[in-house]
């Protein structure tokens, strides 16, 4: 999952990242790009190996509709089309998993192979845009981040859980803080209330755990980070996997 890298602006254009709504949808969320030696915009390349399952399917696509077409980046290597196949490769194997041995090794192989065209179209992107920010910007990939250093943040409030729609899965929700770098979220059972278990660190104030136990409930934490470190947890939520 991804993390932020501090800095400072030297540009004041806005990028995107996604993060979901109340409503579950997903959508753009304004940050500030940090500032390269230089002046040259950089892509961050770690935001696509720390994403969750959900967030590598959103990020991608914003490459594949940036990209095509675009006059800027005529001659994408790897091509448009092999980027794509390898997406679509992947969503399907995150599809069939549903918790299956084969089907979770099976979408990780899937994984790593559209993260390897990633990390190749990225250094094509930026090359070719020699860290011209809106050039960047204009191919869906995701520039380095900075936000505003802020102190010590207060637990988050307000966490809520849902169900996802696959047998297993668990979405949690909490307040967005507007100056908080990332979130970090830990989870347990109601049987073992101590033996915490760490997900992933979200940009986005959400996150989906997978592969739970149905019929066994499930206590969730998270706490935000800002410039002066991780907030205290926040209070427990429930809620029993289907």
């Amino acid at each position: 999952m991804s993390t932020t890298t501090s800095g400072t602006s030297g540009t004041g254009v806005t990028s995107n990242t996604s993060v979901a709504s109340n409503d579950g949808s997903i959508h753009p969320a304004v940050v500030t790009p940090a500032a390269i030696p230089g002046g040259k915009a950089k892509v961050a390349v770690g935001t696509y190996q720390r994403a969750t399952v959900a967030s590598l399917q959103v990020l991608s696509g914003y490459i594949v509709t940036g990209m095509t077409g675009n006059a800027a980046f005529a001659t994408p290597n790897p091509s448009l089309a092999d980027f794509t196949a390898a997406r679509n490769d992947y969503i399907a194997a995150v599809n069939a998993a549903k918790g299956n041995t084969i089907g979770v090794a099976v979408r990780v192989q899937k994984r790593a192979a559209l993260l390897a065209l990633i990390r190749k179209l990225a250094h094509y992107v930026q090359v070719t845009s020699a860290g011209d920010l809106p050039t960047l910007l204009s191919s869906g990939f995701t520039p380095q981040l900075t936000r505003q250093p802020v102190g010590v943040l207060p637990a988050p409030q307000n966490l809520r859980l849902l169900r996802g729609k696959v047998t297993g899965q668990i979405i949690a929700r909490t307040k967005r803080y507007a100056k908080a770098g990332a979130y970090e979220w830990r989870y347990t059972t109601t049987a073992n209330p101590t033996g915490w278990i760490r997900g992933d660190a979200t940009l986005s104030a959400n996150t989906t755990l997978y592969d739970l136990v149905p019929g066994t409930q499930y206590i969730v934490q998270v706490r935000a980070v800002g410039s002066a470190g991780p907030s205290d947890w926040s209070d427990g939520a429930m809620l029993m996997a289907a």
